[in-house]
């Protein structure tokens, strides 16, 4: 309406100071209430916006996005490793947090206290309701999305509702992750490295929790198969079907030579097939120089598929046959 156009201007609400008897900052310098849109204003939504939302079984999709998130790994990999392991900030005792949640102290880790308080920010905003998106905090601690629920098309088949692999993926950060690329000892950097944390089990849990929808194509495809393995409680036979050693080869090989990349100042990316073997023979893998040993993201990289694998045989095991 009109009566929009009267707001006043946007700097001077920035910087009008607080009234003298006021114990609040001044108002904030956008309307918070609700405003109607303007008629057409919203752009009509095409077939290939919505394609991932509503082709989410689409292989082609499934691989882009697998790639996209490789990489947002491998340089989430590189952030977490210039700091120290800091265990200080994973232990519950380790540094104090007062007033969080109206309580004297947080009974938890600062680790802990971070990742909740971000995951509740992330589900007000109806993050956890994409059937993608997994939480580490229990959804009983989660807030309700204050936006409208989305229809997303059913195309998992979960008989116990939206499990997930998250506890094992945060054992495998913990344990394997942190202690591999990090160096030990506390270099009170403890803020970024939680914040590197959060991002970086973000994106481990969906790349590894993709492994459903992986699972579902297999499914479709291999119908008659996995009924017979599954009456047979052929459990190697399932693994085997889902197995694709030379395809798991070359994704292994593209990880360690972006690590290399992204990792090496002193190294063009060189990623392409064509000249893979030249670049695995001439590329200095300079440990000290580059910010992170290629090698290890690579083995990293191999648990990250074997924890997707697990996902996969959870689903194939558990999905009914029937639907």
């Amino acid at each position: 309406s009109s009566s929009l156009l009267l707001l006043p201007p946007p700097c001077s609400l920035l910087l009008a100071p607080p009234l003298p008897s006021s114990p609040y900052p001044p108002p904030h310098p956008f309307p918070l209430q609700p405003m109607a849109a303007a008629p057409n204003a919203a752009a009509p939504r095409t077939k290939e916006a919505d394609r991932f939302e509503y082709a989410p079984l689409d292989l082609d999709v499934l691989r882009r996005e697998l790639v996209r998130l490789e990489d947002t790994i491998i340089f989430g990999l590189i952030e977490r490793s210039q700091y120290r392991q800091n265990p200080t900030a994973y232990k519950p005792d380790g540094i104090r947090i007062d007033g969080a949640g109206g309580a004297t102290q947080f009974q938890g880790s600062y680790f802990a206290f971070y990742l909740t308080e971000n995951e509740k920010v992330h589900a007000k905003m109806r993050r956890y309701r994409s059937p993608d998106e997994h939480p580490f905090t229990s959804y009983t601690f989660l807030p309700k999305p204050v936006l409208p629920e989305l229809k997303w098309p059913k195309t998992l088949n979960e008989p116990n509702g939206k499990w997930n692999l998250n506890e094992k993926i945060l054992e495998f950060y913990m344990k394997r992750v942190l202690k591999t690329l990090c160096k030990e000892g506390d270099d009170q950097h403890f803020g970024s490295s939680v914040t590197c944390d959060v991002s970086l089990l973000q994106a481990l849990s969906k790349r590894i929790n993709y492994g459903k929808f992986v699972a579902e194509i297999k499914f479709r495809k291999n119908r008659a198969l996995l009924r017979k393995l599954r009456e047979m409680k052929n459990i190697d036979g399932i693994r085997d079907m889902i197995t694709k050693p030379d395809v798991e080869k070359r994704i292994l090989q593209r990880v360690q030579l972006k690590a290399v990349a992204y990792g090496n100042p002193d190294v063009l990316s060189v990623i392409d097939d064509e000249v893979q073997a030249q670049a695995e023979s001439k590329l200095p893998i300079d440990k000290d120089k580059g910010k992170i040993d290629p090698e290890a993201i690579s083995q990293l990289y191999e648990e990250i598929m074997e924890l997707t694998k697990q996902v996969q045989m959870k689903y194939l095991l558990e999905r009914p046959l029937d639907d």
